[in-house]
């Protein structure tokens, strides 16, 4: 493998954990909003002022994914990642889409991992207080939860196909 091809994997990887975390991030804000404001003494100000930092973080998150994940050579040309290495190559006998595989496989299990139990208490709390589930104030919590679960699974069992994804990607941008 080239120190070119190893600093590839190595954002990618750190792009689309940093955009996965980002996933978190943002319903948890945007889940905050409505209760925003309904204090009369609040101004108009401070509500467009949460609604810029809700849209700025969304378009950091937006901005990190097409960075990293779909413009790496760029950024490896810009920071000089290649300069200071002895060797020419590093070697591994692993291709870069197998690790690109294994590395999606993880955080798919991580994210499964984090949010399943999550999703089981949500459901169980909500049966517990007997409530109908559009007066549950929990019944967004076990959507974004069952959601997440899905997306972790999704990811651990469709691993090639988003390898293919963002390979198809950054052939196009080369």
């Amino acid at each position: 493998m080239s120190v070119r091809n190893f600093w590839t994997v190595l954002l990618k990887l750190l792009g689309i954990w940093l955009v996965l975390q980002g996933v978190v991030v943002l319903p948890q804000v945007i889940s905050a909003l409505p209760f925003f404001g309904r204090n009369n003494n609040e101004n108009l100000l401070a509500t467009l002022y949460v609604l810029g930092l809700v849209l700025l973080t969304f378009c950091f998150y937006i901005f990190v994914l097409r960075l990293f994940v779909f413009k790496t050579s760029w950024l490896i040309d810009k920071l000089k990642l290649e300069n200071g290495f002895n060797e020419e190559r590093i070697e591994f006998d692993i291709k870069n889409s197998s690790i690109l595989t294994i590395a999606i496989i993880v955080i798919g299990g991580l994210i499964f991992v984090d949010s399943f139990p999550l999703f089981c208490r949500q459901v169980f709390k909500f049966f517990q207080q007997k409530n109908m589930f559009n007066e549950s104030p929990t019944s967004g919590w076990i959507i974004f939860e069952l959601v997440k679960t899905i997306i972790g699974y999704l990811l651990m069992t469709n691993s090639k196909l988003v390898v293919k994804f963002i390979e198809k990607q950054d052939k196009k941008v080369d």
